[in-house]
């Protein structure tokens, strides 16, 4: 099997784990949200083309840069090998610029023959109503059954709310729109592409502004229709981590707000054509995971009361539920944590309205937290065979350098990290029928990436099991 990285970039991230281990939580910047990234500081002149872009700083023709793109896409492959019992589609939600190429790439050197691989790209940072130029092109050149998707981003000062909702015009309006704009970009409607809704937040739940049920029915449905003269296209949905994460400490308070969207059947029924995919954000935290001495069993139980609460509390819905049951059960999708090193949504004013879940770990930890994400992903889809998450399963994937190590060694264990997320998800999802436990091992290796961490202080929460019950 090929290796998963050329033995320069492995002695530098065996060098990393070993740094990390010894220093598990060295110093760390402050991990406020990252700025808004200049759409064009990137060395890399390919990434130089986004839009706006008036100096790259180098000799790169642009036009000559597209032109090459666009002659390396392959047409799309028509179905899928006889041998895929499960059509896996993970999903990968990116910020940083270039993100989204170094994801691809990792997906292209590893792919499962049973995927499609849908991965986001983010606006431009100074003004979120604009796409990135070229990204999609670049994406698209990776393979057949990579797709680049548009990110609507609703909120910040740049984004939808402030630049277009509040200057006067309709939420509809602003779906219409967004789609011309992916139109013109040269987004492929025809290979599956599509649009990413950035987010159904905490408003959305409780049905008040800026992002009231209302106004989200309307968006999607601009999203779906356009202005009418191309075809209808459904896209992925996001619902927000804002508190909602692991360490919450009013977990029934959410329960409750939650059952009561899931009873509002007029909502449901009507963004459920425009839905393809239905993502909860849930990113696990290492607090909560990485217990000394556990089983990969107690670990995945775990892991699962989180990251699919939402369907364990449909499930156990009564029937006025129906039409929220119909499209999770269609869609529902947990969008998991593969951002490294993160602090976690404690030290956010208000706590836990942002943020990851907590991953200062050393990065061989973070290699098995990624993998028995998946295992656990693949395990309860293996347990609900005839509903969701069925073979979606996705990453956020926001870097953040907190523990400041040198910038060639940040970027190896980087790469690392992603082709691992790589690797587990094509021995997990592969052809033959392939099983969770793909996503522990390598064929051939003995290496076992299942095999939990020692985190210190780390212990198990039971707050999540209550989602398995309605009442």
């Amino acid at each position: 099997m090929k290796a998963l990285i050329a033995p320069v970039i492995a002695a530098v991230v065996a060098a990393t784990a070993a740094l990390l281990l010894a220093f598990a939580v060295p110093a760390a910047r402050a991990d406020a949200p990252p700025a808004d990234d200049p759409a064009c500081f990137d060395g890399d002149p390919l990434l130089a083309v986004d839009a706006g872009c008036t100096d790259t700083g180098s000799e790169f023709d642009a036009a000559e840069g597209l032109a090459r793109a666009a002659a390396a896409a392959p047409v799309r492959a028509e179905g899928l090998p006889p041998s895929c019992h499960v059509h896996v589609e993970p999903v990968f939600w990116t910020v940083n610029t270039g993100d989204w190429l170094r994801i691809g790439d990792a997906l292209a050197a590893n792919p499962s023959p049973c995927a499609d691989y849908y991965i986001s790209i983010p606006p431009q940072a100074n003004d979120k109503t604009l796409l990135r130029g070229a990204q999609d092109e670049l994406v698209r050149a990776l393979g057949p059954h990579i797709h680049p998707v548009a990110e609507m981003t609703l909120g910040t000062k740049v984004g939808w709310l402030a630049k277009w909702i509040d200057t006067g015009h309709s939420w509809f309006s602003a779906g219409v729109e967004f789609r011309r704009r992916m139109a013109t970009a040269g987004y492929r409607f025809d290979l599956g592409e599509t649009w990413l809704l950035n987010e159904f937040d905490v408003s959305t739940r409780r049905d008040e502004p800026p992002y009231s049920r209302a106004a989200m029915k309307d968006l999607l449905r601009g999203l779906y229709y356009g202005d009418g003269t191309g075809p209808t296209v459904p896209g992925i949905v996001e619902i927000g981590i804002a508190f909602t994460h692991q360490n919450i400490p009013d977990v029934e308070g959410y329960k409750a707000e939650l059952k009561a969207w899931l009873q509002d059947s007029d909502f449901w029924s009507s963004v459920d054509p425009y839905i393809s995919v239905l993502t909860k954000e849930v990113y696990g935290d290492a607090r909560f995971w990485g217990v000394a001495g556990t089983s990969r069993n107690d670990r995945t139980r775990h892991l699962t009361e989180f990251m699919e609460h939402p369907m364990n509390l449909v499930r156990s819905g009564p029937a006025e539920i129906e039409a929220a049951r119909n499209l999770f059960e269609r869609a529902y999708m947990p969008l998991g944590n593969a951002t490294w090193p993160a602090l976690g949504p404690d030290p956010y004013s208000p706590p836990f309205c942002c943020g990851h879940g907590w991953t200062m770990i050393p990065l061989d930890d973070m290699l098995s937290f990624v993998s028995e994400q998946v295992y656990a992903v693949r395990h309860y889809a293996q347990s609900h065979p005839h509903g969701a998450p069925a073979g979606r399963l996705g990453f956020s994937y926001q870097p953040v350098n907190n523990f400041g190590l040198p910038p060639a060694v940040f970027a190896a264990s980087q790469k690392a990290l992603l082709a691992r997320i790589a690797a587990a998800i094509r021995n997990a999802y592969g052809d033959g029928g392939a099983s969770p436990v793909g996503a522990c091992f390598e064929p051939g290796n003995g290496q076992n990436w299942c095999r939990g961490a020692d985190v210190p202080g780390a212990e198990f929460t039971e707050a999540w099991q209550t989602f398995e019950h309605w009442h």
